[in-house]
């Protein structure tokens, strides 16, 4: 009666070895695509501003940081930054390869109601960008598309503190 125990004991104990190691190997996997993220598109020097919100930071002596997401489907990076006259500046990055200095464009139609928009992207480090400027604190759902390629960003829901505090640091005089 102890032997079939024993064996029953040992193959539970294999299963909830067996779990516990696939659970761990995933999580791990997790951690490891979201600090990919960090290196979309060979870039360097990101860390992680918001990680739940899958927003980054990345601060460069005598610049002014920048904001960037990468895209669930990881075709794109949003990037937003803010200039020394105060506007901010978005970018899409799509990770597309392209001949430096071309642009794709098109008109588009985003409604019903609205005359079709030129929209276009350019070819940036041999990357195809998306460029557009706002001139207060972007809180909006921003979107774009140009032929196949396409983005989505609720650029409400990012916190642009770091780059007004960096900004006004800036342009600060001493009295």
């Amino acid at each position: 009666m102890t032997k079939p125990l024993i064996y029953i004991t040992g193959a539970v104990m294999l299963c909830i070895i067996a779990i516990a190691s696939w659970n761990t190997f995933t999580f791990l996997m997790q951690i490891d695509d979201k600090n990919h993220e960090l290196t979309f598109m060979g870039s360097s020097g990101w860390q992680w501003h918001d990680k739940k919100q899958g927003i980054q930071i990345k601060r460069v002596e005598a610049q002014l940081p920048a904001l960037r997401k990468v895209s669930e489907n990881k075709e794109y990076a949003s990037l937003v930054t803010i200039t020394e006259n105060g506007n901010y500046r978005g970018f899409v990055f799509f990770n597309e390869g392209c001949e430096e200095g071309s642009i794709v464009s098109e008109r588009v139609t985003y409604n019903q109601t609205e005359q079709p928009k030129l929209e276009v992207l350019h070819c940036l480090h041999g990357k195809l960008v998306y460029m557009k400027t706002w001139t207060s604190v972007p809180a909006i759902k921003w979107q774009g598309r140009v032929g196949n390629f396409e983005f989505d960003e609720d650029l409400n829901e990012w916190d642009f503190t770091p780059l007004q505090q960096a900004y006004l640091k800036s342009v600060a005089e001493l009295i």
